[in-house]
């Protein structure tokens, strides 16, 4: 992958520079801690003015052009609309205003495994620059197809980095904790249609679980949504747990317009029982392992960052962690589960791998999101050029004001949706909305 060319030269360090232009799309507050620091890493890192617009409550005026934008991101969460078609028609209504923009235009997708056409349609369309993505480099041809091929370049980058203040957080937190849950893991039943390589995020939950019982050890695994920990509980957990398990994230199955997602989830459905076998061969024979996107969690960096233990399913993890140094490898068809818990019961091997995982990963601090806003910089041309003043100030305005009040209509939404959902179910009538609208969603 080649690095993305700039327009003008090098930036300047001296001179006026030009704002950034972040579009995101959500609907739902507060955001994970985790997603809200890669989203607003940009404004803490930049060094620059940045316009925050959340597209699901706000528009772009059409007289962007004049607000000296040198730079647009397209971040995760707008590109993450194109799971559902009439969100992503929205959206690209609402973008209009950004094509006639003419400075870079970078694109942070994420889970590209699935709706790709729709996501190399939306890098074409607005000619997209430069793609920053989680892909492996011997993918990218399975998934962007002749993109690849320019003027586009793509950038491999991590699904999320550590922030710099979270950090010094979790370490004050950390101070004197007793371990007491020997191991923990959260995680979800994955859709059939990621494909065999996503089952294993399932499947290290029920073997941990079973082994841990069998071992006598003291364990918090769980896949119920109900017991999905955000913020600082989160890392409470963490600074709790001697070990977690794990596996990288990913897929193996290429999913190009969403088809097997539809397929595996009305089979799953008419067959609540059924294994992945059996949905596989009923609704992708064949397709799955063409594909072979995984990467490193952000929760394996966090779990560095709290010295907790990690027993993962042997891979690569971008080549930041390795095996037998960072953390326990445990086969991917758990044969060797008695074995790796006899090892996880010395403290000394524990200690061991956590104190070289901080050194290395953690006080390093190559893994960073001032790091990733190094990277979302090398696409800004040199210098830019300062807006009238009246405009700049409005600028800083959007930026400081509008964007905090975006969230205020979010959650405003959210409760009302959560009332109207209640009222539904209370008459009887949640299962036939859902029905209507999933059938709405599947029809546009």
């Amino acid at each position: 992958m080649t690095p993305a060319p700039r327009r003008g030269g090098p930036p300047r360090e001296d001179g006026p520079r030009g704002a950034i232009l972040v579009l995101y799309y959500s609907r739902h507050a507060p955001l994970r801690a985790s997603v809200a620091d890669h989203l607003y890493s940009i404004r803490r890192y930049s060094g620059r003015p940045c316009i925050y617009v959340n597209l699901a409550v706000r528009r772009i005026p059409r007289w962007v052009d004049r607000l000296g934008i040198d730079l647009v991101v397209f971040h995760t969460l707008l590109l993450a609309t194109r799971w559902h078609r009439p969100m992503l028609r929205r959206v690209l209504e609402r973008l209009e205003p950004v094509r006639k923009l003419d400075c870079p235009k970078v694109a942070l997708p994420q889970d590209e495994y699935i709706h790709t056409d729709a996501l190399s349609a939306f890098v074409r369309d607005f000619k997209v620059d430069r793609v920053l993505t989680c892909a492996p480099e011997s993918e990218l041809r399975k998934v962007y197809g002749d993109l690849v091929d320019g003027p586009t370049t793509f950038t491999r980058v991590l699904p999320g980095y550590l922030e710099p203040e979270t950090v010094a957080r979790i370490e004050a937190m950390a101070t004197s904790r007793p371990r007491t849950i020997d191991i923990g893991y959260r995680a979800y039943d994955p859709e059939f249609s990621l494909g065999r390589h996503a089952q294993l995020k399932s499947a290290v939950a029920r073997v941990f679980a079973a082994a841990g019982r069998r071992a006598g050890l003291t364990t918090d695994i769980s896949l119920k949504a109900a017991d999905t920990l955000l913020g600082d509980d989160w890392y409470r957990f963490l600074l709790d747990c001697r070990w977690v398990v794990g596996v990288e994230g990913g897929a193996s199955l290429l999913d190009r317009d969403g088809a097997f997602l539809e397929r595996s989830r009305a089979f799953q459905k008419a067959h609540p029982e059924a294994t992945f076998e059996e949905a596989e061969a009923a609704c992708f024979p064949g397709a799955d392992g063409g594909l072979d996107y995984t990467a490193i969690s952000p929760r394996h960096l966090e779990a560095c960052v709290t010295r907790t233990g990690q027993i993962l399913v042997e891979g690569s993890y971008n080549g930041i962690l390795e095996a037998g140094v960072h953390y326990l490898p445990v086969r991917a068809d758990f044969s060797d589960v008695d074995e790796v818990l006899a090892l996880a019961a010395d403290d000394g091997v524990r200690e061991r791998l956590t104190e070289r995982a901080h050194r290395d990963v953690v006080a390093a601090a190559e893994h960073t999101y001032p790091s990733l806003v190094r990277t979302v910089l090398e696409s800004l041309p040199d210098g830019g050029t300062v807006p009238a003043k009246s405009l700049r100030a409005l600028r800083v305005t959007w930026d400081s004001i509008l964007d905090r009040p975006s969230w205020w209509v979010v959650r405003a939404a959210g409760r009302a949706r959560s009332w109207g959902r209640a009222i539904l179910d209370r008459v009887g009538l949640l299962d036939l909305a859902l029905r209507v609208r999933d059938r709405a969603g599947r029809g546009n």
